[in-house]
């Protein structure tokens, strides 16, 4: 549990902690050092206990900090009021995990974990099964967060919440119709796999995620309808079963989705996922037998034609892999690049292929693009933001750098870290990026430099760089943890001494420091606006520079 809580709290850096006194309660004023997703939400949730509102909700998928977002909110709460608080999860975990940090933010914070433990604690942290098997009174509360809220769909459940005196929170996963007792509460807050994959923070993508952050808006985008997400399949001898995805065009089809790591799979994989769509088939062909309804079995890694076709002609069960992925969404540039950022592995050399159940037709559902100039963006950016840290124009530049590194390569890169802390809080990276390797140039990187991660540093002076910064620049790379090659990102790159540094660094330890100014950056930009590929350009670069080195 100690270890779950260091990685819960990194994002609250030590060094930027304001410690404050209220009473005998120590407080951790942290939202500052938040990502702004985490603190948005928290101070909407403050807000919602501030307002004459009952029943509000937020949705967080998993993986981006609910609890730091609770606690966060809790903490704000507490400060200023003196009121009771009830926290109710679906797990005994969740409810240590969320106690645990709660103690780690607010010190003498009286906290019972059992209905039969309250007496005079202000905050209960509990289970609905406890809430409900001990008959819990609610009016000793005035505030409840019910935690994985898309499970309150028991009748038990619903009539414990039918209360009027308290106001209530729910905090649910995933963006869906459902009939939980917070259907009809107003949204405060979205966060979902979709804007971590935008703002850089997901990195491996789990098949729940897969789904929400690109499946849902393929199927949008080729004209499906009624899109449901985890579609309980009833069963009278069965366990209940539940599949992905349900949609209808010009019928009805069930998606069962597999997400892997890898391009290739064995057969006993494929094997596994058909045999659980053919559950899928059986049950709902036998409580719909005069219903024509489609199966797809949607596995983001290669599978060889000839496996397609037999599962096709012999279980009439369509699979949609990586493949038969690009070519549905081949045509539109977000999606494809929304595709890529999802898959771990390198997708350009895989040839797109129409699946066995699409017919040859044009889609209806092109979208019109408008013609927008990046290379003018950018320059214009980067010409309006001055040098020096006056008005913060330091953090103004280290987003640019990073809006066109992504811009440039975020199809290379399979996580991205913004802000990124080593373990021992010594050193602070303004980019992590960790490589796929699908084009030459990051190949090059991976077999020769034995890097699987490079670093971007963002350097906003008005004067050229110095051997110094190099220095500092050369204690992030690390080649036990595959860190061997870092950007340096500046106005006007390196002076004399700063490239005879980055040699003396290339000789004695084998690692490579690549200067990039904004000259370097339009320039890239205008490649990739006309179809050229920009890490060529990298490559360039660092053939110059090898070329140069002496013995």
């Amino acid at each position: 549990m100690k270890r779950l809580t260091k990685r819960l709290l990194k994002t609250l850096p030590n060094d930027k902690c304001k410690i404050y006194e209220n009473g005998n309660r120590k407080e951790v004023a942290h939202l500052e050092n938040l990502r702004y997703y985490q603190k948005e939400a928290a101070e909407k949730i403050y807000e919602f206990f501030n307002s004459n509102k009952r029943k509000a909700k937020i949705y967080i998928s998993t993986g981006f900090g609910k609890t730091i977002i609770i606690v966060t909110a809790i903490q704000s709460i507490l400060r200023d009021n003196n009121t009771s608080i009830l926290i109710l999860s679906s797990r005994r975990l969740l409810c240590e995990q969320i106690k645990t940090v709660l103690i780690q933010m607010i010190e003498k914070v009286n906290i019972a974990t059992h209905v039969h433990e309250l007496k005079e604690q202000k905050i209960l942290i509990t289970t609905y099964q406890d809430a409900i098997k001990n008959s819990l009174n609610f009016s000793e509360f005035n505030f409840m967060i019910c935690d994985e809220a898309q499970f309150l769909k028991n009748k038990s459940c619903l009539e414990l919440l039918n209360i009027e005196h308290i106001k209530a929170l729910g905090v649910l996963q995933n963006i869906e119709s459902s009939e939980d007792w917070f259907y009809d509460a107003e949204c405060l807050y979205t966060y979902t796999t979709r804007d971590a994959v935008r703002d850089g923070y997901s990195g491996y993508i789990t098949e729940k995620e897969f789904i929400e952050c690109f499946l849902i808006k393929l199927l949008d985008y080729q004209g499906y309808k009624n899109i449901l997400r985890e579609v309980k399949i009833p069963s009278e001898y069965k366990n209940s079963m539940r599949a992905d995805i349900v949609a209808e065009k010009d019928k009805k089809i069930v998606l069962d989705v597999k997400s892997y790591r890898n391009l290739y799979n064995s057969k006993v994989i494929l094997n596994n996922a058909l045999k659980q769509i053919l559950q899928y088939k059986q049950l709902m062909l036998y409580n719909n037998p005069t219903k024509e309804i489609s199966f797809i079995i949607v596995m983001p890694c290669e599978i060889d034609d000839e496996s397609q076709k037999e599962i096709f002609e012999r279980f009439d069960v369509v699979i949609w892999d990586i493949s038969n992925l690009i070519y549905l969404c081949e045509e539109n540039k977000e999606l494809l690049q929304l595709l890529s950022s999802c898959i771990p592995y390198p997708t350009l050399e895989v040839e797109a292929k129409k699946p066995l159940n699409v017919k040859d037709e044009t889609s209806d559902n092109v979208i019109d693009e408008e013609t927008i100039s990046y290379v003018e963006v950018f320059q214009e950016k980067l010409e309006k933001c001055k040098s020096g840290r006056l008005d913060k124009a330091d953090k103004k530049y280290e987003m640019i750098c990073t809006e066109i590194i992504k811009y440039l390569f975020a199809t290379e890169f399979f996580k991205i870290s913004e802000q990124h802390k080593t373990d021992d809080e010594m050193f602070r990276i303004d980019l992590l990026c960790s490589l796929k390797g699908t084009t030459e140039f990051w190949k090059f990187l991976i077999t020769f430099y034995q890097t699987k991660f490079v670093v971007f540093e963002y350097k906003n002076y008005s004067d050229y760089i110095s051997q110094n910064l190099i220095y500092i620049t050369e204690k992030y790379l690390f080649p036990v943890a595959l860190r061997n090659v870092a950007f340096v990102i500046s106005r006007k790159g390196f002076d004399s001494n700063a490239q005879r540094a980055t040699l003396g660094c290339l000789k004695e330890s084998g690692k490579l420091i690549i200067s990039l100014d904004d000259n370097d950056l339009i320039k890239m930009i205008y490649m990739k606006e006309n179809g050229e590929e920009p890490s060529d350009y990298l490559l360039d670069k660092v053939e110059q520079i090898l070329m140069s080195v002496s013995k």
